[in-house]
């Protein structure tokens, strides 16, 4: 099934290098005005998962440091989760992970993981060529498709300039 990501050329644009540049430039912007939350708004107004957050990595928690939700609902229980039942750790400095439904995937079967997100899709945070220190992921509670590959290289990319803010080397 394709979805509008391939099919509308409004989104096909950011598989040239001027498009990818201009929805960069587009999200430093809405990072300057609206901040991370401002960000991840417009992260997540891109995709049809209806969560995208930035979590850190602390022992064996993840903690939300930003959680943005398409429904605009309170997501506590979204907030702090353990590492053991995170889709999080599963992402590794070269590679995302990504999974359309958690409750039938073999790779998950087979690692005996549960989680209460079903879909996700999440890149690392962290500096060049060390572990994660945290990730940033689309997420959502029911089955949702992959993004699409321009969306997946779209949001690594957006991963650095998002690390870049929140460790204090931007504005």
């Amino acid at each position: 099934m394709l979805s509008n990501f391939d099919t509308d050329p409004s989104f096909l644009k950011l598989s040239t290098l001027s498009g990818l540049n201009h929805g960069l430039a587009v999200l430093k912007s809405k990072l300057d005005v609206g901040g991370i939350m401002g960000a991840l708004n417009y992260l997540n107004s891109r995709i049809d998962h209806r969560f995208t957050a930035i979590y850190k990595f602390q022992g064996s928690m993840q903690r939300a440091v930003f959680l943005y939700d398409k429904l605009g609902q309170s997501g506590s229980r979204l907030n702090a989760i353990a590492m053991s039942e995170s889709l999080s750790r599963f992402i590794t400095v070269s590679e995302p992970f990504g999974v359309t439904n958690s409750a039938t995937d073999a790779f998950l079967n087979e690692n005996g993981h549960r989680s209460v997100v079903t879909s996700f899709y999440g890149v690392s945070l962290s500096p060049a060529g060390t572990r994660p220190t945290g990730s940033l992921c689309h997420f959502d509670l029911k089955p949702q498709s992959l993004p699409s590959p321009v969306e997946r290289d779209f949001l690594n990319r957006a991963s650095s300039l998002l690390f870049i803010r929140l460790n204090g080397f931007g504005h």
